[in-house]
């Protein structure tokens, strides 16, 4: 089979360590380079206001993919806004991993060349998140799989190409440029005329601080 006739991977990606780990191996490991690479943002808008912070990692960071590596690929984006949920006055909104799973399988369907969808999972997520985190990985790819229950063709399949890997080992082998640049806070801090800062206080900025920094 020729390179041109391999089935595309969608990844997923949010500008976080995570995802631009998947972002990396999906660029430079041997496995994954014959086959079409389209990676797809979603703007997230809800009550953390992490949108216009990701967005402005992810431009970082494709930018420096395209500068330095041969490797094409395709970038699509859409928007998911839950800030209307504001008058109910909701203290819930979707986690990010049912929306990526949502519109990952919306975009399978559209794309019958797709065979593989990227998401970002560590083994740092896998051995600290539980019970809790498994049910949630299930529902996630329940909805993916509901979304494509319609589709005749062959179910695309979930692959989390860093699984095996903790947020530090994803960190260290990141390029200095790319993990600098990546974003993991769920409060940003913004001041106008300068680049969104990281609050230090959410749960992940702890999380990479203990980990990482």
């Amino acid at each position: 089979m020729t390179a041109s006739k391999k089935s595309s991977i969608l990844c997923m990606f949010s500008g976080g360590i995570d995802s631009t780990g998947v972002l990396h191996k999906l660029m430079t490991d041997s496995e994954y380079l014959e086959h079409p690479l389209i990676v797809q943002h979603i703007h997230i808008f809800n009550r953390e206001n992490r949108a216009l912070a990701e967005a402005s990692a992810v431009k970082k960071i494709l930018k420096y993919y395209k500068e330095h590596s041969d490797r094409e690929f395709l970038v699509t984006e859409s928007i998911f806004n839950t800030t209307g949920f504001a008058p109910l006055q909701a203290n819930r909104f979707p986690f990010d991993m049912d929306v990526c799973a949502f519109m990952g399988a919306n975009i399978c369907a559209a794309r019958k060349d797709i065979g593989r969808v990227a998401m970002g999972r560590t083994k740092t997520d896998v051995d600290s998140g539980g019970d809790n985190f498994m049910l949630r990985m299930k529902r996630a790819q329940s909805i993916f799989k509901s979304v494509l229950a319609l589709e005749k063709d062959r179910l695309p399949e979930y692959i989390f190409p860093v699984v095996d890997f903790e947020k530090k080992e994803i960190w260290d082998f990141l390029p200095k440029e790319v993990r600098e640049n990546t974003w993991w806070c769920r409060r940003p801090i913004y001041q106008k005329g300068k680049e969104p800062k990281p609050c230090g206080n959410c749960h992940t900025c702890k999380e990479v601080n203990e980990l990482i920094l």
